[in-house]
């Protein structure tokens, strides 16, 4: 292209740069990785670049673009290269200087650009590491021969890369990402004991068909925050129970492939439970706010339908709703603060039976072994022992000290017999509340709405709820509910 043309193209664009008194200059630096963490490597290249521009006469920089830790081959914007290209289409550049030509770009299409700027704005390129001369075509296919071996080493290095990581996950090593993962340090993978106490709780309560929003709740009323001093969300503490790491497996791009170098949380099979269920659990869906919305059902004989959670002149009330989606009869309702505190009155009476207790762990396997009677019992008589030491401490017959030691070894044992029954969702969730201090009606007041419902779940196959037998009547008829137990 004839210097005349590119001039008609931009006007901005100098006649020669040989024939200018001071050539203005801007340096663009660029790192991919900055490992020092601290710009050393742009200002490395900085430096050199300014010295260039020292030994070229009139050649005065008017600034330095620097994207640090920016990769060009990653496709991913680079700001400052792109605030480089609206100064040059301002008419406030004439050259640019870097450090080498892989500095500039990766990309055989981002340096055709390149070249552009010279034809069409009259840009200069001075890299330090060789003389470049885009005005001829063999400093442009010098240019072209550099850009392809670059882009050549960014593949060959992001294969590399991936062979490494592979390998790495293969043999059952952390992730190179540096990021901390929950429950563990950032150099070592070593447990930090508060973190996986967390874990294993929230892993728990979820295995026990506890929701994820109500344990998160907890989480962050207790003060218990993220690795990020943030609180919880319900994506977040998912991401944290489904990952592999936690079971002290690795796995590489969603599929496990090795044991790992690092210690355990929770078991490989709580671990596979957690992920088949809570990843069902990311599909959108209502947020329950009613504790039995969906267990409750319409006990009209054409009906049958569950109950929503409704609220109708500042009153909480369940319904058998009719709405597009939903085909209930529109027919029936019950006032919600009568209906649950009945509900409950019935299931805890009912768990105070150790002869239920016994029929539900039957009802979940099939039978009951006596090994299971035994534990169930030896689960009650440790409860009742740690109430004893409660009562002792209190009469200052044993120290505080005393108090703590046996009551630790007690918790131990409790943990090992709740596992012993913990073979299901249901099991877990009897089994922990069972685990639990004081009677029942103590124990479910310490209960989160999510453990509430579980324990119901776990104890009952579905509640009817009956129509009013005598119309009008304004008293509140526990005989409409009808609980069809699991035992």
């Amino acid at each position: 292209m004839s210097s005349s043309r590119a001039q008609a193209r931009n006007p901005h664009r100098p006649q020669s740069l040989s024939a200018k008194a001071i050539v203005r200059v801007a340096i663009y630096v660029r790192i991919s990785q900055d490992r020092e963490g601290a710009g050393l490597g742009v200002s490395r290249q900085e430096e050199d670049c300014r010295g260039l521009c020292a030994r070229r006469d009139g050649w005065q920089v008017m600034g330095v673009y620097a994207d640090n830790d920016v990769s060009a081959y990653s496709g991913k914007p680079r700001p400052e290269w792109i605030r480089l290209l609206a100064d040059i289409a301002a008419g406030n550049v004439d050259a640019i200087c870097c450090w080498h030509v892989d500095r500039l770009t990766r990309t055989p299409r981002e340096l055709e650009d390149v070249i552009d700027l010279h034809d069409t704005a009259g840009i200069a390129l001075a890299t330090v590491t060789g003389e470049i001369d885009l005005s001829t075509p063999t400093g442009r296919m010098v240019a072209r021969t550099l850009g392809a071996a670059a882009r050549h080493e960014s593949e060959h290095k992001a294969e590399r890369q991936r062979r490494a990581r592979l390998q790495a996950a293969q043999q059952g090593k952390a992730h190179s990402s540096g990021q901390r993962g929950y429950g563990y340090t950032a150099s070592d993978m070593n447990l930090i004991s508060d973190e996986a106490a967390a874990i294993a709780e929230a892993a728990a309560r979820a295995l026990a068909g506890e929701a994820l929003g109500s344990v998160a709740t907890d989480l962050n009323s207790r003060g218990i925050v993220t690795t990020e001093g943030k609180q919880w969300r319900v994506s977040t503490l998912r991401a944290v129970l489904t990952s592999a790491r936690i079971s002290g497996r690795r796995e590489y791009y969603g599929e496990i492939i090795a044991d790992a170098t690092w210690p355990a949380i929770i078991t490989a099979e709580q671990s596979d439970r957690l992920r088949a269920v809570l990843v069902q659990a990311t599909q959108p869906r209502l947020r329950r706010t009613y504790l039995y919305t969906g267990h409750l059902h319409c006990g009209r004989e054409e009906c049958g339908r569950p109950l929503w959670g409704r609220h109708a002149e500042g009153k909480r009330r369940y319904n058998c709703v009719k709405a597009p989606g939903v085909p209930g009869c529109n027919r029936l309702s019950i006032g919600a603060e009568p209906a649950e505190a009945e509900i409950r009155d019935q299931v805890l009476a009912a768990l105070e039976s150790q002869a239920f207790m016994d029929r539900l762990l039957s009802a979940s396997t099939g039978t009951t072994s006596p090994d299971e009677k035994a534990i169930s019992e030896e689960i009650r008589a440790i409860g009742e022992r740690r109430n004893e030491l409660a009562r002792d401490w209190a009469k200052r017959e044993i120290t505080r000290q005393e108090w703590a030691a046996a009551r630790s070894e007690l918790d131990e044992q409790l943990t090992t017999l709740t596992q012993a029954l913990a073979r299901d969702t249901h099991t877990l969730a009897l089994a922990q509340f069972a685990a639990m201090d004081g009677d029942c009606w103590t124990r479910w007041e310490t209960l989160t709405n999510g453990a509430r419902r579980a324990l119901v779940e776990a104890t009952t196959d579905q509640i009817i709820i009956h129509p009013v037998k005598v119309r009008g009547r304004a008293a509140f008829d526990p005989g409409r509910i009808d609980i069809a137990w699991k035992a």
